[in-house]
């Protein structure tokens, strides 16, 4: 079930977004009929980076995020209240979304809590500009962008890495402002459902860890 949703959404990324060269999706939601826009990512988004210091941690504070904790927005990792104020002066906010620009390219994931939140230079800060924050964060992984992303990382690079200039110029399709959030609802859904799939699958391998060790 996983799976199949996984690839279910995949496919859909491919028809809900024009493709190249082209300005309308193969599906769209009924009553929509405008040809979408093609902008770039800092024509729609306020583009920031993280620190570039690697942090002194604390026991506790404001939470300090990484690209490893792009899927859940969560750490373990802390730096101290004064350390956050002196390095951010531009933070995370809700509704802001977060990509990954080095080592893992173009994983989002939306800021959901008011919790204040730092983070490192392997992320990237978007604050979105007249743009539905759910379909900013669904357009970036929709097929289209990933390419551009992919054609605009340093593939030398060890890691490979994407440059926030670079990330700046990514094409992007934008339709108004109606059909934006249609879409962001639809596939905000569809991630719902796979994450509590993914829970179900985690519970029963721990599960059958369990037994493995018993019997």
């Amino acid at each position: 079930e996983h799976d199949k949703t996984v690839n279910i959404k995949k496919a859909l990324l491919e028809k809900m977004f024009p493709k190249d060269g082209e300005d309308k999706p193969e599906i769209r939601f009924a009553g929509f009929t405008d040809s979408w826009e093609q902008r770039k990512l800092s024509e729609v988004a306020n583009i920031f980076d993280g620190t570039h210091q690697t942090p002194k941690y604390t026991p506790s504070g404001v939470m300090f995020l990484s690209v490893e904790d792009i899927n859940t927005l969560q750490s373990d990792k802390y730096i101290s209240k004064e350390a956050f104020e002196s390095e951010f002066k531009i933070a995370p906010q809700k509704g802001d979304v977060l990509m990954t620009r080095i080592g893992d390219i173009g994983t989002v994931n939306i800021v959901r809590s008011e919790t204040e939140i730092a983070y490192y230079v392997s992320l990237a800060l978007l604050k979105p500009i007249d743009i539905d924050s759910e379909y900013l964060a669904t357009a970036i992984a929709s097929p289209f962008v990933q390419k551009e992303l992919w054609t605009r990382t340093l593939h030398t690079a060890y890691p490979m890495k994407i440059n926030k200039n670079e990330i700046e110029k990514v094409a992007i399709k934008v339709p108004n402002i109606e059909e934006q959030h249609q879409i962001g609802i639809f596939f905000a859904n569809f991630d719902r459902l796979i994450a509590l799939h993914k829970r179900e699958l985690t519970k029963l391998q721990n599960i059958k860890k369990a037994l493995l060790e018993k019997m």
